[in-house]
């Protein structure tokens, strides 16, 4: 399974986590999640197959999970097995920011949709977005 399959799946599981997947000597992490760990901390974002895509050392991982549990913001880490951390009140929604350009507003749709895909309500969710597309 590829590391974004493997991300999209468990994103669709637990959509307000950020998930961190640990590829050698690097975790990485996507799309809404990326933009969020590029706020709190900086760090670089690459597109990759319209997907945005943030890494960062092992060596930081201390780091960016002391901050993640200040600010409650749930997470799992995705390694041999996963590790889920959960809080009362998850902070998830108030870090994905809202500066987005127009062609990330996109792409984030899409993001959303293809996880969506094997969702049952799928069709009633298009049927939706259809309508409001076919008022403009």
């Amino acid at each position: 399974m590829k590391i974004i399959e493997k991300y999209n799946l468990n994103k669709n599981k637990y959509p307000k986590y950020i998930i961190l997947i640990k590829v050698g000597i690097f975790y990485e992490t996507y799309n809404e999640d990326a933009y969020i760990l590029n706020n709190l901390f900086n760090y670089k974002i690459k597109e990759i197959n319209n997907n945005k895509r943030l890494g960062f050392p092992t060596n930081s991982y201390d780091k960016v999970i002391t901050k993640l549990k200040e600010f409650k913001i749930n997470y799992i880490i995705i390694e041999d097995d996963i590790t889920k951390k959960t809080f009362k009140q998850n902070n998830y929604s108030n870090y994905i920011p809202n500066n987005l350009t127009i062609e990330e507003k996109i792409n984030k749709i899409t993001n959303k949709l293809n996880i969506l895909k094997n969702n049952p309500n799928i069709n009633t969710i298009l049927e939706n977005i259809e309508k409001i597309l076919l008022k403009f």
